[in-house]
């Protein structure tokens, strides 16, 4: 499935909306084209597992998204302003890349899991619209009940199942546990700002 013309020329896509969104924000434009990305991949996960497009046609978006997580990288190990976040990246993107890279072996595997990106769009959405605070509260919401469903509900399910089936490796359960313990974590931390945030009310 995966193409390297096709991934390379996703990567410059990828790099060329970055440049044109990077006019004095930097994150605005990692969210910009992280929005992109988060309802392509998405979507086309949903086409899927509706039986509206076959495997071969996602494998085309699949190569995107390998630019996508490309790009991403280079601009997380080389811009200094990102450097906070610059490991943790580097997990989620692994991660994401595992998934990529096993797509022709596992589809309903990975496109399930796509599915968390979901969750994604408001987290976007909300920081594109920051400056609204009304807007940032409810994309905010919506991003916390979104994550609650998709990253800790759905993936914690895939993961029970993936223990209780023969069908894979020790290898890829492993990096679904470190996935889902991921979303555990972030998840952990999203509702302790949303606890404090609702006692400040």
């Amino acid at each position: 499935m995966l193409n390297l013309q096709l991934s390379a020329f996703s990567t410059l896509i990828n790099s060329f909306f970055w440049n044109y969104f990077n006019q004095k924000d930097m994150i605005l434009a990692i969210r910009k084209n992280s929005l992109i990305h988060c309802c392509v991949s998405s979507l086309f996960g949903v086409l899927y597992l509706s039986n509206l497009i076959s495997k071969e046609s996602q494998g085309y978006i699949l190569n995107y998204s390998l630019g996508y997580i490309i790009h991403d990288l280079y601009i997380y190990t080389f811009k200094k302003e990102l450097y906070d976040e610059k490991y943790i990246t580097y997990i989620h993107h692994g991660l994401f890349l595992i998934g990529v890279l096993n797509y022709n072996k596992y589809p309903n595997l990975y496109s399930n899991l796509i599915l968390a990106e979901i969750s994604t769009i408001p987290l976007n959405l909300r920081y594109i619209y920051k400056k609204n605070k009304n807007l940032k509260i409810k994309f905010s919401l919506l991003f916390y009940i979104l994550f609650l469903i998709l990253r800790i509900g759905n993936c914690n399910y895939i993961l029970y199942n993936m223990i209780h089936t023969d069908e894979y490796s020790n290898y890829i359960i492993f990096s679904m546990f470190i996935f889902s313990s991921l979303n555990g974590y972030w998840f952990h931390l999203m509702t302790k700002n949303l606890i404090r945030f609702l006692k400040e009310k």
